[in-house]
């Protein structure tokens, strides 16, 4: 009789695997079956009353009870999802309450009002801080120009200083070379000047310089006090901040 080959000891291999697996399959079943009627028999002797000593002559009867009946319960510990950790995840992931979308909403809108009240200070704050620069810039320009207008022919030389100390770059310089001579034409004709500021606008502005608009009258005085007619003057003037105070820089006469 000719030996076995390799390819019929494959398939005699996995023929006696398999039957090894339906005998197991088979042992397995019963298992569960003795397992599911012991657990019966347990509980109907709850119901019943039975006590310790009957309990014992069921486990020397039935040896495996205990350890089919942990087996039983094993399995379903594991084929159970854990019941903490699922109500724990239905926790985080139920819907919100209307408490709770109350509070979120109030939590919302009072960070809005926060919000929205402290851009309404910054803004005001601005606010203040532009209008106190424009109020600086208009009361240089004012007294700028009436130094530069005014001058009285007894003290012409005195006057002429004080437009000088209100001027500052250029305009300045100019004074300082021309300044005497125009002092003593002044002094000589007795011709003496007085000027009124009708408006002051601040044209535009930053921090250390500004243009404004000024709109001004002027009266010429004579020796013989004669009346003439007033002057009227639109000026620009530009301001710039020289150590710490607004000064002329520039003026130019829009008449």
């Amino acid at each position: 009789m000719a030996a076995a080959g390799p390819r019929e000891d494959a398939h005699v291999a996995v023929a006696e695997a398999e039957d090894e697996v339906a005998r197991a399959e088979v042992r397995a079943e019963a298992a569960r079956a003795r397992a599911t009627r012991l657990r019966r028999q347990a509980v109907a002797a709850s119901a019943t009353g039975m006590g310790p000593r009957d309990n014992a002559r069921l486990n020397s009867e039935h040896p495996n009870t205990t350890a089919v009946h942990d087996e039983a319960n094993a399995a379903d510990e594991v084929g159970s999802p854990p019941k903490g950790r699922h109500r724990r995840w239905l926790h985080w992931v139920r819907r919100p309450r209307w408490k709770e979308c109350a509070v979120v909403a109030a939590i919302g809108v009072i960070t809005a009002s926060l919000g929205a009240s402290g851009f309404i200070e910054l803004e005001h704050r601005s606010l203040l801080r532009k209008q106190r620069l424009s109020a600086e810039f208009a009361a240089a320009a004012r007294r700028g120009i009436t130094a530069l207008l005014s001058i009285d022919a007894n003290h012409a030389r005195q006057d002429l200083q004080r437009t000088i100390d209100e001027s500052t770059g250029g305009l300045k310089d100019q004074l300082e070379l021309t300044g005497v001579a125009l002092a003593e034409r002044v002094e000589q004709s007795k011709i003496s000047t007085r000027v009124a500021v009708d408006a002051v606008a601040v044209e535009s502005m930053t921090f250390d310089s500004a243009v404004v608009l000024v709109e001004a009258k002027s009266e010429t005085i004579y020796p013989d006090n004669a009346q003439h007619p007033l002057s009227s003057w639109r000026i620009s003037v530009n301001l710039s901040r020289d150590d710490g105070q607004i000064k002329m820089s520039q003026v130019d006469f829009l008449r």
